[in-house]
């Protein structure tokens, strides 16, 4: 069966052409087929200069993990990268302010003819509140629930004046195993990081924005935001290390603007560009006898 032919999702999609529909936040448990749902109502509203605005930090639609992302629709149906926000981190709940401070930003500065937001599984508990400020940054004109996850009954209660749109989760969703999620993350960096060269930048006289409590300069593999003289965030870069001259050797597209500061947050990617939570540190050579 086809995404458009399921009960409901063909009306789905031409719900979010009527007018007045400018932005549609999709909600979901894992697995339920949020993306594929986003992907055929890009493809439906293609003639409106839609944006995917991806509120998810952990498994991308499009761009890398540990960010909100916004991306457009290409002529080949494609979604490309076009912004960013950095939050620091894969789980939603450990970087609730970054990322609800980067989906409002995006949300306002898409200037799309229809924002459509994909979101999180997560919808109890601190999850069901951190809905409410997701939905609160983007606004929408339209709630799409797919599924019948208990959560998302909760969900649409508390937004009561916002119209719904209930919908079934697809058939050809499956669970995907952790490994296999880990798997993606990686991957997803992997395409980011393809063929980025390795340059220096100078600590000196830059903004620098880590943890609180944390390390005064990033740490070698520790993945980083570089930003803009009005903290918007370029690129992503990796931390390789530091040059005889004190400077952070960072693995990273060059941005278009000048860096005008760095900020960090809890993850590291391995030399294979997987996500780690900490670097490990090498245990000390035995000393000779």
């Amino acid at each position: 069966m086809i995404p458009d032919t399921l009960p409901g999702w063909k009306e789905a999609a031409r719900r979010i052409t009527a007018p007045g529909i400018r932005r549609v936040l999709v909600l979901g448990p894992a697995d339920s087929g949020k993306s594929t749902l986003c992907r055929l109502l890009l493809r439906t509203a293609s003639e409106r200069d839609p944006a995917l605005l991806d509120a998810d930090p952990a498994q991308k639609l499009v761009g890398p993990p540990a960010c909100v992302t916004l991306g457009r629709l290409g002529t080949d149906g494609s979604l490309t990268l076009s912004a960013l926000a950095f939050v620091g981190a894969l789980d939603p709940l450990r970087s609730w302010r970054r990322l609800v401070a980067g989906t409002e930003l995006l949300a306002s500065e898409a200037r799309a003819g229809l924002l459509l937001a994909n979101t999180s599984g997560l919808l109890r508990g601190a999850g069901r509140r951190l809905k409410a400020a997701k939905i609160a940054a983007v606004r929408p004109d339209l709630l799409i629930a797919l599924g019948d996850h208990p959560g998302l009954e909760a969900v649409l209660a508390d937004h009561a004046a916002i119209p719904a749109l209930r919908l079934p989760r697809s058939p050809l969703a499956r669970r995907k195993a952790e490994g296999e999620r880990r798997a993606l993350r990686r991957d997803a960096f992997r395409r980011y990081f393809a063929a980025t060269p390795v340059w220096p930048l100078s600590p000196e006289g830059i903004r620098l924005e880590g943890e609180p409590n944390g390390s005064v300069l990033p740490e070698p593999r520790q993945l980083v935001a570089l930003i803009d003289a009005a903290g918007w965030d370029l690129v992503l870069g990796i931390v390789l290390g530091r040059d005889a001259q004190g400077r952070l050797l960072l693995r990273a597209p060059m941005p278009e603007a000048p860096v005008a500061g760095l900020r960090w947050g809890k993850l590291w990617l391995d030399e294979s560009l997987a996500p780690m939570s900490a670097v490990t540190p090498r245990p000390a050579p035995s000393p000779r006898r």
